[in-house]
This record gives structure tokens, C-alpha cells and sequence, in this order.
């Protein structure tokens, strides 16, 4: 099965752990959101400078990340016919858009870090963002379905979690991170998809499975699982 993630470490990591080695990885697109997607806003250039900047991001993969954000390179990637699922979450639609010489981009921690002043913000909760991010969502799917068949596409139906496997981490989960404002938000991005898509095309794991794991590599967050629920996403995915 030759797999492309379009989302974060949630659904990339999950490759990790196919032991049976079922799945091959194609392509990783991360630190891009959605609402960036739209055709309006694809149809855009960024001028040369805002590139140059990027120098100041001094990981090669992350730099890699914000560049193909600028592009919007997954519409591409989504139109190409080298692979079998195309695997996406929203975890990365947690971050605001931020707007420089007309076009939108992901506002990531990595954006934050070259440097680059946006000429203004538009907030992930926002009315505006949901509205742009369904345009995104349809852009998108509309690639897929023309090019490939929209039976490719599996959306990991994740929600942040509020439980650590250690008292200690719990509360500080809950003390530092929105958790409840940010799954409102999923889940109006689900009930979106699952009007467009089949049941059978939506991927969810019991949620007694989302523990954070207070030792996990990328470090303590709501959507840094134990391995528990890493397998059985691998169990998901064959099915």
C-alpha cells in the first residue's frame, strides 16, 4: 500500500510501527493547513524575498515544510498518480493563517521562526478561517477526485487528548493546552467531511486509546500518543 500523509506526526508516525512493513511511504506534507487550499489562494505568488527568509529556519526538513507550504505543493502532490492513500488529519489547523503580499500561509512555529512579518493574521477559531478552510477542503478533494477518485482519501479522525499516562502530565496537559476549544473546532471539520465522504472512508480509534504519552519523542502533548494507539491505526489502516 503506498501511502501519503497529508497532516502531522499522528498520522505519519503511525508507518513506524507497521512491523509487517504493509505500507510504504511516498511523500510527507506537514506544517500546511487546509484553509491555505483554496483555489483563489493556490493561484498565488509569493515574491522571492519571503524565500530568502526561510535561511533564518535552521532544520533543512522544517525549512523543507514552510517552503512547500508556500507553494501549496500537496494540491500537486494529491493530483499525481504514485499512490494508493492519501492519509490526512487536521492537527496542523490548529494554527492561525497569516497573509503576506496576498496570500495565505500556515503561521507554524517554523513560519514564526524565519522571521517574516505577516501584513495581518486571521485567527484558527475564527468564522473566516472555517470558511476558508471548507473551500481548502474542497479544492483539495476535487484534485483527488479527478485525478485519482476520492476512494483514495482516508481522513485520521483524531481528537487532542486529556488524559496523560501519568497524573502529573494530565493536569499540566490541561493546564497548558486548549484541548476542549481545539476538539470543537475537529469536530465541526469532521461533521464537514463526512457529509462529502463515505463512512469507510473515515478512520477513527476508540478514544479510551488517546492517552498522551508523558515519555513520547516528540515530547509531551494532546496528540503525542502512547504506542497503543499508533497499532491500532496500522490495524485501521489494513482493513
Amino acid at each position: 500500500m503506498k501511502v501519503k500523509v497529508y497532516g502531522g506526526c499522528v498520522s505519519r508516525d503511525i508507518l513506524n510501527f507497521d512491523e509487517a512493513e504493509t505500507m510504504q511511504l511516498v511523500s510527507y506534507n506537514a506544517r500546511s493547513s487546509l484553509a491555505t487550499l483554496g483555489s483563489n489562494n493556490v493561484a498565488k505568488t509569493i515574491p522571492n524575498k519571503y524565500y530568502e527568509s526561510l535561511s533564518n529556519i535552521s532544520s533543512k526538513f522544517q525549512r523543507r515544510m514552510v517552503e512547500s507550504d508556500f507553494n501549496n505543493e500537496i494540491i500537486e502532490s494529491a493530483a499525481a498518480e504514485d499512490y494508493d492513500v492519501l492519509l490526512i488529519d487536521f492537527l496542523v489547523d490548529r494554527f492561525h493563517l497569516a497573509e503576506i503580499n496576498g496570500k495565505l500561509v500556515t503561521r507554524s512555529v517554523e513560519f514564526v521562526r524565519s522571521g517574516i512579518k505577516p501584513d495581518k493574521l486571521i485567527n484558527t477559531f475564527s468564522d473566516q478561517y472555517m470558511k476558508l478552510w471548507c473551500e481548502g477542503i474542497d479544492n483539495l478533494f476535487s484534485v483527488v477526485d479527478h485525478e485519482v477518485g476520492l476512494d483514495a482519501i482516508k481522513i485520521n479522525k483524531v481528537y487532542w487528548s486529556n488524559q496523560a499516562n501519568t497524573p502529573e502530565d494530565t493536569i499540566l496537559l490541561n493546564d497548558k493546552w486548549e484541548i476542549e476549544k481545539n476538539n470543537g473546532k475537529l469536530k465541526a471539520m469532521y461533521d464537514y467531511v463526512e457529509q462529502i465522504l463515505p463512512s469507510s472512508s473515515i478512520i477513527e480509534v476508540d478514544k479510551d486509546i488517546l492517552v498522551a504519552d508523558s515519555n513520547h519523542k516528540w515530547g509531551l502533548s494532546p496528540f503525542h500518543f502512547t504506542d497503543d494507539y499508533y497499532k491500532k491505526m496500522v490495524e485501521k489502516m489494513r482493513t
